[in-house]
């Protein structure tokens, strides 16, 4: 997540966040991949290497501050689960602000329990290097999501956009409402922007990144501004405080960007601060009249300049959605969501992928693998758009017989367990006992999830295994594996698209 230090006024001296100007001495990832964008030496770390009860399969993406891996735990008696895993870069460990930072995500994302938030697993330090090992979810972020739609010439769809939007009210009131044995932490996102939500495969949105979150009722407000402008509340913009309405407006922006086409404020970072802090609200209506009102007035409302003018929280904002669904005739959340990812996919499908419109900055980290469907894509949101296209070839590659990273043993900080000493987490020293390795670190218990929860879960986790499996050219596994999760989920049209695309698929090479 980008960071500044404001040391004039901030309409006056704006060189850029980090994500709309890189520096000029950047490296291209794809031309050096043993370097960050800021040229800071990569981990590593290759397919094959284990560490603990983990075991990496491929770099995700890499950003500035941190690396993103997809990894896999595995356990006994052939247990296996797939996971992120997050690791900052060691050239940053002697800035005690981002270290900070870091180890304070883990420790306020460790105790975030609920459906649309994306899990933390476990956290710790391995060769030096601070690591988040998070729960993954096959899906596609929203940025990627709306800048294909737009590619195409449309937009997403509103019923499915207010779905998402639900999901992220929900999270973030969630937040905002966490607390421990000493009262309310007031908890605050504070970088909410379409790369910080996925919306999964089962047609729920997840919220994620919690680099920037804030516990405002135990913290002071200090002087580094982190999030997007184009995002940020006026009031957080002028160091005039913050509050959950200021997620609240956050939310609000994300709306119009995806009812409009557009963001609401565009140019550079001195023409985004000067109108978002004059514009009196945002108004979709004003470039898409043809809005239902009711839509209109909700996003004015969310986005309105006094935060005394907007929703009080966001679970009123989220109730304000679901008057506009009702309106609308929308039907299930899962249906309308997934309706809307497949209608995107099979245009996709069998055919290049459009080139976006306009070069897209916000989106951090910027990916690793090369892919004409732009740099701000994850790995996972490639798997599923390559899982439309024709039947690839598959080429098996050998993987490394023996693991040639050094491990150190490191104490964990005492750091990641405040403010709350009583929660602190067990460590988890027997797998990497097992394992001979020396890796520490320490995981939250997480409360049980809601029952429609963790009745998609199996859902999911067969609809990811189809990916895989027919990535390897095991296609009858993965047309038996979409079978089973589309009779688990009938109505998930996401489902429902992979599986006659991969039965024709079929048909025709018989």
């Amino acid at each position: 997540m980008p960071t500044r230090e404001d040391q004039e006024p901030p309409a006056l001296a704006m060189a850029g966040d980090a994500e709309d100007q890189p520096e000029p001495t950047t490296t291209a990832v794809g031309s050096d991949p043993a370097r960050s964008p800021s040229g800071a030496l990569l981990s590593p770390w290759v397919p094959g290497t284990r560490f603990s009860s983990y075991e990496i399969e491929s770099r995700l993406a890499v950003g500035g501050m941190a690396e993103v891996w997809r990894a896999k735990i595995n356990g006994l008696e052939g247990f296996e689960k797939r996971i992120v895993i997050k690791t900052m870069l060691t050239t940053l460990h002697h800035r005690p602000d981002l270290t900070e930072m870091f180890v304070s995500e883990a420790a306020l994302a460790a105790r975030l329990s609920h459906p649309n938030i994306v899990d933390v697993l476990d956290f710790g330090q391995l060769e030096g290097r601070y690591f988040i090992a998070m729960e993954y979810v096959p899906g596609l972020t929203l940025r990627v999501a709306h800048k294909q739609m737009v590619a195409a010439g449309g937009r997403l769809p509103i019923v499915a956009t207010l779905h998402v939007l639900r999901d992220v009210c929900e999270a973030l009131q969630h937040m905002h409402d966490l607390a421990d044995s000493n009262g309310p932490l007031g908890l605050l996102h504070r970088d909410l922007s379409p790369d910080n939500i996925i919306l999964s495969t089962s047609g729920t949105a997840k919220l994620i990144d919690f680099g920037a979150a804030r516990a405002t009722a135990r913290t002071p407000s200090g002087r580094l501004f982190v999030g997007k402008y184009r995002y940020a509340a006026p009031e957080r913009i002028r160091h005039q405080g913050e509050d959950c309405r200021s997620d609240v407006y956050s939310a609000g922006v994300i709306l119009y960007e995806c009812l409009v086409g557009k963001r609401p404020f565009e140019g550079s970072d001195a023409d985004v601060i000067r109108a978002a802090t004059s514009a009196l609200a945002c108004d979709p209506q004003l470039r898409v009249p043809t809005l239902p009102a009711s839509l209109g007035a909700l996003v004015r409302r969310a986005t309105a300049q006094r935060p005394a003018d907007r929703f009080a929280s966001a679970r009123d904002l989220g109730a304000a959605l679901a008057v506009c669904l009702s309106e609308l005739g929308a039907s299930s959340k899962e249906r309308d969501v997934t309706t809307a990812l497949s209608a995107l996919l099979e245009s996709a499908a069998g055919a290049a992928p459009p080139a976006p419109p306009f070069p897209d900055p916000e989106a951090v980290p910027e990916a690793i693998e090369g892919s004409s469907w732009g740099s701000g894509i994850a790995l996972n949101e490639l798997e599923i758009i390559e899982a439309s296209g024709p039947l690839p070839l598959v080429a098996q590659q050998a993987r490394p017989a023996e693991d040639e990273t050094r491990r150190v043993s490191l104490p964990v900080p005492a750091e990641a367990f405040a403010p709350s000493p009583v929660e602190a987490a067990r460590t988890i020293r027997g797998a990497a006992e097992r394992r001979g390795t020396s890796v520490v670190g320490w995981r939250m218990a997480s409360a049980s999830t809601p029952e429609a929860h963790a009745e998609l879960e199996p859902a999911v986790y067969l609809f990811d295994h189809g990916i895989k499996l027919r990535a390897e050219g095991r296609y009858g596994e993965a047309l038996d594996a979409w079978e089973r999760a589309l009779a688990l989920a009938p109505e998930n049209r996401l489902y429902q698209f992979h599986l006659l695309l991969l039965r024709e698929q079929l048909s025709a090479l018989r």
